[in-house]
């Protein structure tokens, strides 16, 4: 995904009038619409925080709206990236109390390139708690078979692995934003067409474990951890919210803004600034 870009001057006003299009512009210092925004997430039984993973201002931020919802008293999950459907076994281990703390780090770092200390608050927060922690992702040998060899690699065995009715399709809108995001990468269009369906392998994924969860809980709410790329709504909540499923999408500022974000793909931007 690229790196962000100078800000056009129609962008830079929407900025300035306090909305980013059809989202609400904040300071995580303004405490007031802070507190506003946290009782606005309460109404959702799916709020994403998006990230950039090795960003700690966003990890910050998902552990406070974390610890809020908790607050809040209705049963809370939280739903990982980081972790593939098959490492489910460890996370509940984990939660717990029966997995080590060096034996949990190990586990992690073997399917997750970015440093434990990133995610550390939160997931000892989640096990302090007794939080439930989801996996999320596709199995990431899977992901590699469709980004290498397209969606029609993927055979009976492989399908056997992953919910029911998982598909590698995206929308229209989104296939425009990856084109957008990897303009300046110059691939064969089968790779991108491959990696487009690998995207949305993944972010089919995290949509029917998301709600099967939350099926399986009827009394529950879940906080999604993931990249801006899912988190955003035109991937895994846009799914969720065709199953009826409210969902509201906090993305936090990095360094500025994505010019590739549509007015529509989240419902909160975040700045850290004053």
């Amino acid at each position: 995904m690229s790196r962000l870009r100078k800000i056009p001057l129609l962008l830079l006003l929407l900025l300035l009038s306090g909305c980013f299009g059809g989202a609400r512009r904040l300071s995580v210092s303004d405490q007031v619409a802070v507190s506003r925004m946290m009782t606005d997430l309460r109404q959702a039984r799916v709020i994403f925080v998006g990230e950039f993973h090795e960003q700690r201002d966003h990890h910050r931020l998902q552990l406070n709206v974390i610890r809020e919802m908790q607050r809040s008293g209705t049963p809370l999950a939280i739903g990982l990236e980081m972790f593939d459907l098959e490492k489910q076994p460890i996370l509940d281990e984990w939660v717990k109390g029966h997995v080590p703390l060096q034996e949990f780090v190990a586990r992690y770092q073997k399917g997750w390139s970015i440093n434990w200390a990133e995610y550390d608050t939160i997931m000892l927060f989640a096990r302090n708690n007794g939080i439930p922690m989801v996996a999320l992702d596709s199995p990431p040998d899977l992901v590699k078979t469709v980004t290498y060899r397209g969606a029609g690699a993927l055979d009976h065995e492989a399908l056997q692995r992953l919910p029911a009715e998982v598909t590698t399709v995206i929308s229209a809108s989104y296939r425009k934003f990856m084109a957008q995001a990897f303009r300046s990468h110059t691939i064969p269009d089968w790779m991108f067409d491959n990696f487009c369906a690998a995207q949305g392998l993944r972010n089919s994924t995290m949509a029917k474990r998301t709600a099967g969860y939350l099926e399986r809980n009827p009394a529950a709410r879940m906080v999604v951890i993931a990249g801006v790329g899912h988190a955003m709504r035109r991937a895994v909540p846009s799914a969720l919210e065709e199953e009826g499923i409210v969902t509201r999408i906090v993305i936090p500022q990095v360094e500025g803004l994505y010019e590739e974000l549509d007015r529509n793909d989240m419902d909160y931007f975040l700045t850290f600034g004053d």
